[in-house]
């Protein structure tokens, strides 16, 4: 598996100066839940710099990843295309750093979330949506995420169903399912 010095430098070259003080931020956010629940810091770190290596990919090398890895798209993701980032982004790390199921799982699911998911899927969904850049005050989240995180997991969902319902935006079934799966644990 590829060494954090390395791919925090690859990561670089391909997003932008800004997306990358966003992964920067998660990963530090990410360490920070990482240390509450005993997770390996170093899987923390290497899943969150990458967690949005492709976010900003042109029309045409989203084509070609789709096409180099055979990736299936869901009726939402090809409506809604800034989720397919993350499960090119899951393929990338699988295929191109060696990344482990269970990392890229993390990858895949660190925008909608899903039902059961593993403590580092949990640890990077909630450190992409409460890291210190987000222009949103998640100070409120972050303290029930140190608290107990699967009730950090239902808040965090609800505001971004809530926001996405406000936005007119179309809602993945994966976010209904996390947020339903977690609210009646």
């Amino acid at each position: 598996m590829i060494k954090y010095e390395d791919l925090y430098l690859d990561v670089k070259e391909k997003i932008s100066e800004k997306r990358f003080k966003h992964s920067e931020a998660v990963v530090k956010r990410a360490i920070e839940y990482s240390k509450i629940y005993n997770v390996d810091i170093e899987t923390t770190k290497l899943v969150a710099i990458a967690h949005d290596i492709a976010k900003e990919l042109s029309k045409e090398e989203i084509e070609q990843y789709i096409y180099k890895y055979n990736i299936e798209l869901d009726d939402i993701e090809k409506i809604n295309h800034s989720l397919i980032h993350a499960k090119i982004g899951a393929y990338i790390c699988k295929y191109e750093y060696n990344f482990t199921d269970d990392m890229v799982n993390a990858i895949k699911y660190h925008t909608t979330g899903r039902e059961n998911m593993s403590i580092l899927e949990k640890i990077i969904y909630l450190a992409d949506a409460t890291e210190e850049t987000r222009t949103y005050c998640s100070s409120h989240y972050i303290d029930i995420i140190k608290q107990n995180i699967d009730k950090g997991i239902v808040e965090v969902t609800k505001w971004t169903i809530n926001h996405l319902l406000e936005t007119n935006k179309i809602i993945h079934i994966d976010s209904i399912k996390c947020y339903n799966y977690y609210l009646s644990r």
